[in-house]
């Protein structure tokens, strides 16, 4: 019995087919691809859950597309050989290691057989192997085996990365296998190559190659069914294991390429051919001298017969004996026969070689025995005897006759049982000693149930045509064959065993899927299964046959049924299963969208989308939240006006749709952050003109910012000569020697920025020029000129103001005689220029008369500063104690 579910398999069925050959393809080593095509209920999940199971009964093989590993040695389940030979290669090892050290290794397979299907298995007994980068390559946990993953499966290179194991561990051994695949299901076109390497250590002694000895190809006298077997001794001075030997077959002195190991079938040889082999040891490291085999030719094979039976079995006087007998010979040569006749055990030699006794020769009472062998004109045969015939007394018999022979009447189906019955009769009134009965299945021999009269309901299958032949036998000759009339077994009905839907209530949203079991006595497959649907009690002929009841076709308040018969392809079952579904009201959806990249300038609108799958008229509640506090002014409003916003706030929606039944749906959110919009930078010069090296007045007064305030304002400036410089505040000062670019950057509360540049041309400024002083006595007489505009001049005598006039000379009676330096500021205005100042000169004050003896000048200047320094102190103690 067999038991289906539509949306999970049974764990109690048996394979089909197609499962067995999915099966068997998850087994090939290497094989990337594999398909399964069960997707009931099309779903990904159900698709993935068979295929679980699938892999789960698969057994364990020696290799996969995921890969083997301790396989590097090559495997029993593929070739190595065949047209053409695959050749795998290893490069990137070193010819002698360093401790610790990694080497990438690069495996890749050739020729073998076309296409891009490949695996590999690389081993170490020393070190570690690492993946490296990419998916392409798996390492077992113990790092000394690495294979292809089953993305590598479908390349025929890769790479693996070896870490040297550490100092002092002596020589290495890496061993790889290589497979080129046809991706084709089965083990019989891929082909397999290995090699294997010894890697000593740097700084270790070195290699001695290694040798061979007791050469010997066999077996002696071989044939073209014997396979060649080649045998010898390996040693090497250092016990270093075999690695790397290489074995060259030769077939008449011509080098065979295709062939390698130690064995060469049976297959590849004939009679007359010289075949020998060439060893050229190695032990991975070094390879040593060839040697040769001896030359073996292979040998005739003796040709062998059956054992020869006589005819006729019961012969009479005017019978004559012939024997029948198969002769084969593995060389394909002509075989003839040697015969010997006995008489009672006596050779007769006048018959040798005879292959018919002439009915002349015989008489009643005679026990005949022929002995033969082969012959293919270069061996023979062992001699083979015929069972001994007794020539008869002269008495013909005449057969029996098997009549009406019959099969049980029908239908049969697969479990009834049905018997052959026959008649029999003899001319001769002979009683029926013997009956043999052939059945036969499809036309085909079935041996299982030879001379059985009845076939038990376990041999049967639906579908099979089934008939027998009967003979009988009189005691001394067989009636000939009779057939029956043919009986075709017939199909047997399924029955439905269950029926369920994937929902007991759904809404008008929703898939509704049916799955169903069933059982079938013949094993059959559930095919072509009668779904029918019926909404509250009327049957919707549209959606009969399918599986899934769509969405579009239910509505709220009705009842769906499904009715399942289950078919097996050739028949349904007679009773139909039920089960039933109520579509409930579907809640109502809405989705909603906020205005974004607004400012506090910006109105913040709102778009709600609603929908109801049965199609009820959907009202909303809206609430609004600023910074995550609800604002209640705005309930169910469907915009936000400017005046409520401000840069940086944080504004969400919620939505609650709401359907005719008061059925809630899911509340659906938006949110939006207010952007802040930059401040304006603006610059203004206060000064003009500007002149060189006088003061520039700039200000940053102008700058605006629509929502929020400016908080900090930034200068800099670069002038041509590369000179810089930088300040801040709303109002700064500079005093430029060359052309100049002012940079000003505001930043507003909200660290929105703004830049803004000038860029201020210098021209030369009015000077003080032509400027002399002269003393007179106690007078120092001061004289200059002017190329500006109308200006005051302020007069400094020691760096100190004395006096402003607007006259180009100054007067002026210091109090002490020395020297004096006087300079000439102008103003205009508020302004004092700073480039347009005279040049400083120094003038010699001299004493008006000539004084008793008393101070020197000197004195007296020290006597001056020191009333000076007086004044000054006494200056500054009035000013703190004002404060």
């Amino acid at each position: 019995m067999r038991t289906l579910n539509l949306r999970k398999s049974s764990n109690h069925h048996s394979l089909t087919t197609a499962e067995t050959a999915f099966l068997k393809s998850i087994h090939q080593l290497f094989d990337n691809r594999c398909t399964i095509g069960i997707d009931m209920n099309r779903k990904f999940l159900v698709a993935a859950m068979v295929l679980l199971v699938l892999l789960g009964s698969t057994p364990i093989t020696q290799g996969n597309s995921n890969g083997i590993h301790n396989r590097s040695t090559g495997c029993s389940c593929h070739s190595p050989s065949g047209t053409t030979a695959a050749t795998v290669s290893l490069t990137g090892h070193p010819a002698q290691y360093t401790a610790g050290s990694t080497y990438t290794l690069s495996i890749s397979v050739s020729n073998g057989v076309s296409g891009n299907g490949g695996g590999f298995n690389l081993e170490v007994d020393k070190g570690t192997l690492s993946a490296g980068i990419g998916f392409a390559v798996n390492v077992n946990p113990a790092q000394d085996s690495a294979t292809h993953s089953i993305t590598g499966s479908s390349q025929r290179s890769w790479s693996v990365d070896w870490i040297a194991p550490s100092s002092g561990s002596g020589v290495t051994a890496l061993t790889v296998a290589g497979m080129t695949t046809d991706s084709s299901g089965n083990n019989n076109g891929d082909r397999w190559d290995t090699l294997s390497f010894q890697i000593p250590e740097a700084g270790a002694a070195p290699n001695s190659p290694p040798s061979v000895s007791n050469l010997m190809l066999g077996p002696t006298g071989a044939t073209t069914t014997d396979t060649l077997v080649l045998t010898y001794s390996y040693s090497d001075p250092e016990n270093d294991p075999e690695s790397g030997t290489v074995i060259q077959w030769f077939k008449d002195g011509v080098e065979q390429t295709s062939l390698s190991g130690l064995t060469v079938s049976s297959s590849e040889t004939a009679k007359g051919q010289d075949w020998s082999a060439s060893v050229l040891p190695s032990d991975g490291s070094d390879a040593g001298e060839p040697v040769v085999s001896n030359v073996l030719t292979i040998a005739n094979s003796a040709p062998t017969t059956t054992a020869p039976t006589l005819s006729p079995t019961q012969p009479t006087e005017d019978d004559s004996l012939s024997f029948t007998s198969t002769a084969s010979d593995a060389d394909a040569d002509l075989v003839n026969y040697d015969a010997r006749w006995f008489l009672d055990g006596v050779l007769i030699p006048e018959l040798n070689d005879a292959e018919t006794l002439p009915a002349y020769a015989t008489r009643d009472g005679d026990s005949w025995v022929v002995e033969i062998r082969a012959n293919d004109s270069e061996d023979v045969s062992q001699w083979v005897s015929s069972q001994s015939v007794t020539i008869g007394s002269g008495q013909v018999n005449t057969p029996p006759a098997a009549n009406t022979v019959l099969l049980s009447s029908g239908p049969i189906f697969t479990t009834d049982d049905f018997a052959v019955t026959y008649a029999y009769s003899d001319a001769d009134g002979d009683a029926e000693t013997n009956v043999e009965i052939q059945w036969f299945l499809n036309n085909v021999a079935y041996a299982f149930a030879e001379n059985s009269l009845i076939i038990p309901s376990t041999f049967t299958e639906k579908g099979q045509l089934w008939f027998a032949k009967v003979r009988v036998n009189d005691g001394t000759d067989w009636s000939s064959w009779t057939s029956s009339n043919q009986l075709m077994v017939q199909n047997t009905l399924p029955v439905t065993e269950s029926v369920t839907l994937s929902l007991s209530e759904a809404y008008t949203t929703d898939e509704i899927s049916v799955q169903f079991t069933m059982s079938d006595i013949d094993g059959d497959t559930e095919s072509n299964s009668e779904i029918t649907w019926w909404r509250d009690g009327i049957m919707k002929s549209s959606l009969t046959g399918l599986t899934t009841l769509p969405p579009s076709s239910t509505l709220k308040r009705e009842v769906w049924t499904v009715h399942v018969k289950a078919g097996d392809g050739s028949g349904l079952s007679t009773t139909a299963l039920t089960a039933n579904v109520t579509v409930l009201n579907s809640a109502p959806s809405v989705s909603v969208a906020v205005s974004e990249n607004i400012t506090s300038q910006d109105t913040l609108n709102l778009v709600i989308t609603t929908e109801d799958a049965d199609e009820d008229e959907v009202q909303t509640n809206i609430q609004w939240y600023r910074n995550g506090f609800l604002d209640g002014t705005l309930v169910n409003a469907t915009s936000v006006p400017a005046t409520y916003l401000g840069p940086g706030q944080t504004w969400s929606v919620q939505v609650t749709p709401t359907d005719e039944d008061q059925l809630s749906g899911a509340t659906a959110m938006s949110s939006t952050t207010v952007l802040n919009t930059d401040p304006t930078s603006e610059i203004t010069v206060k000064t003009d003109p500007i002149w060189l090296g006088e003061r520039v007045d700039l200000s940053a007064s102008l700058s605006t910012d629509i929502d929020g305030q400016i908080v900090t304002a930034l200068w800099s400036w670069t002038d041509t000569n590369s000179m810089t410089g930088t300040a801040s505040g709303t109002e700064i000062s500079i005093y430029p020697t060359a052309n100049v670019v002012v940079t000003l950057v505001v930043v507003d509360d909200m660290g929105g920025e703004d830049t803004s540049n000038v860029q201020l041309l210098v021209v030369q400024g009015p000077t003080v020029s032509e400027f002399t002083s002269n003393s007179n006595g106690r007078n120092v007489n001061l004289q200059w000129a002017w190329d500006g505009p109308d200006a005051n001049f302020s007069i400094l005598r020691n760096g100190i103001s004395i006096g402003v006039t607007d006259e180009l000379s100054f007067t002026d009676q210091p109090l002490f005689a020395g020297v004096t330096t006087y300079s000439v500021q102008p103003l205009i205005g508020e302004e004092t220029l700073i480039a347009g100042a005279s040049a400083p000169q120094t003038v010699l004050v001299e004493t008006s008369a000539q004084a008793a003896p008393g101070p020197s000048s000197t004195s007296g200047l020290i006597s001056g500063m020191m009333l000076l320094l007086f004044g000054l102190g006494i200056g500054f103690f009035t000013f703190m104690r004002r404060d």
